[in-house]
């Protein structure tokens, strides 16, 4: 599938649809702490995920991050990472959707007839899929999904959820045999939205299951489920990467504007020394981020452990980039009506948390690590056979 869209490159289409409109959506859904599900239509419209995936059934990194920078420099991270979560569950279904329903479900999610969400974490389990307490068995020729989910975000706007689940009928109740079923909001019960540190437009829920789907809309079988759903959090990790460095872009720049206005002292806040020189250190790194995402998006790989790696680092640099600038702004930084900066440093926490946290990231990275044996043994054998 294609698009035409009237315009040439993806990067001008994202010009054209971050319009007004979506600042404004944007804006209201930050005093409202609902999120705007028009404001998802609206780039569904535009063509915004159509022309980002065409007929692939990869994405294009370059797209990938060109579309995560623009939703981190719009300031909200709730609108940033519900959209992006969105495209996440594209991502599962181009590339495992392979029965008819599955694939116009992929097409009503790109044009955005139907919002996608996704269901993994428990109240015991969080990151722990592998141990996910929800339950799916073959019944009536389909399949009957049962469980709770504690953090379902979306769901009191998606049409359709993605359960992260369990069949126990094929191997022992202790672990694995993880599976992912298309679930119709409608047939689940959605809790009422929670109260937020930060990020509240981020509509986030609880959800109780208990219900039948055809046959047609189990994605992953049990055993392979887990494989599949961490697709398309890879996905997410890289989307947030990238939408951590455009936000600090915008930190960073905000506060340098700060400084060159702020007089203490007799001094422009950027004459002092101190202050100058600890910006231009989080800028230097927020570019060495910058540079890696375009290092990746060129290799053209979608790699578990490259996303786990970008993730994990971009939300520590975010959460010191945040800090350090509330800091600069001082006093007024703490005032609501005056500056976004303190919801901007509330907001990014969640980057450590969500999506993976830091732990398990590193798990991730450390598992792919190769010990140097050989360079090792040549520089320390002598040592290694002499007693102490």
């Amino acid at each position: 599938m294609s698009v035409d869209t009237g315009v040439h490159t993806y990067t001008e289409l994202l010009d054209a649809a971050f319009d007004e409109k979506v600042t404004a959506w944007t804006a209201q859904a930050e005093r409202d702490h609902r999120f705007p599900r028009p404001l998802l239509e609206h780039l569904g419209e535009a063509g915004v995920f159509t022309r980002k995936w065409e007929d692939r059934k990869l994405t294009d990194l370059h797209d990938h991050f060109a579309l995560g920078r623009r939703l981190g420099s719009l300031g909200s991270a709730a609108i940033g990472v519900g959209v992006s979560l969105h495209d996440s569950a594209i991502a599962i279904l181009r590339r495992f959707g392979r029965n008819d329903f599955l694939k116009d479900l992929a097409y009503r999610a790109m044009t955005t007839d139907a919002v996608l969400c996704i269901g993994a974490s428990e109240e015991q389990g969080g990151s722990d899929l592998q141990n996910s307490e929800t339950r799916i068995f073959g019944e009536n020729g389909g399949y009957r999904v049962v469980g709770n989910k504690k953090f379902v975000s979306l769901s009191p706007i998606a049409d359709y959820m993605f359960v992260v689940c369990r069949g126990v009928e094929d191997g022992p109740d202790a672990g694995g045999n993880v599976a992912l079923a298309a679930v119709p909001v409608d047939q689940v019960r959605v809790g009422a939205p929670y109260q937020k540190l930060g990020a509240g437009p981020l509509d986030t829920a609880p959800v109780a299951i208990d219900t039948w789907i055809p046959e047609e809309a189990l994605i992953a079988r049990p055993g392979t489920g887990l494989a599949i759903i961490s697709w398309g959090l890879a996905h997410e990790r890289y989307s947030v990467a990238a939408q951590i460095a455009a936000a600090c872009e915008v930190m960073l720049g905000v506060t340098l504007a700060r400084m060159m206005e702020r007089t203490q002292f007799g001094k422009k806040l950027y004459d002092h020394q101190a202050l100058r020189l600890r910006l231009a250190d989080l800028q230097a790194r927020v570019d060495v981020l910058s540079y890696s995402l375009d290092g990746v998006a060129a290799g053209g790989r979608i790699n578990l452990r490259t996303a786990a790696a970008l993730k994990a680092t971009a939300a520590n640099l975010g959460e010191e980039v945040a800090s350090e600038c509330l800091h600069i702004f001082g006093g007024i930084g703490y005032l609501e009506t005056e500056t976004p900066i303190g919801r901007w440093w509330r907001d990014m926490k969640l980057a450590r948390v969500g999506g993976g946290t830091d732990e398990v990231l590193w798990e991730l990275v450390a598992a792919a690590m190769k010990p140097d044996t050989e360079r090792y043994q040549q520089h320390f054998s002598g040592s290694l056979t002499q007693a102490p």
